[in-house]
């Protein structure tokens, strides 16, 4: 009786250590795919805006989230991203007004900016979350787009030079 309850055991532990997918996720189990056309598509309706989208991301990446909310003249578009190392970066619109918007996403105030970064010929401030992420804000033509996440900062400003 004991020498089974041994076995068994055994058998579990070395299943545990070898077959790592049967109870660790791959990357891609953690980040299922997510298409955010219909919500692109529902915010340009919406608001009458053709939202900034990204173009030729790395395959690697995987957006695995996709969100519309608000109103006419709040509308907020929100697309999330898988990135390498298991990171996340987001992509958050409105046409709302964009001191609230980049509160309400950020968790701090834009004048808590730290500075500006040119990215593909587009300058964005640079700004830290209450979470202490990264971030970046660029409002232009009256649509407020922030990138925020925990992915680096190199992947966040990949993210917005993709934008088109």
């Amino acid at each position: 009786m004991v020498r089974s309850l041994g076995l068994v055991a055994v058998i579990a532990a070395v299943t545990l250590i070898f077959v790592p997918g049967l109870f660790h996720p791959t990357e891609s189990q953690r980040f299922p795919a997510t298409d955010y056309s219909d919500y692109v598509v529902g915010f340009r309706q919406l608001t009458g805006r053709t939202a900034p989208t990204p173009r030729s991301l790395p395959s690697s990446w995987v957006a695995n989230a996709a969100a519309l909310t608000g109103t006419r003249t709040t509308a907020h578009l929100h697309i999330g991203f898988g990135v390498p190392g298991a990171e996340y970066a987001g992509l958050e619109e409105t046409v709302g007004p964009p001191a609230g918007f980049v509160s309400s996403v950020l968790g701090v105030p834009i004048s808590t900016s730290t500075g500006t970064v040119v990215v593909a010929g587009g300058t964005w401030q640079t700004v830290r979350s209450s979470r202490g992420e990264y971030s970046l804000v660029r409002t232009n033509a009256g649509l407020t787009v922030v990138i925020t996440g925990s992915a680096t900062p190199a992947q966040l400003q990949l993210l917005a030079a993709s934008l088109h």
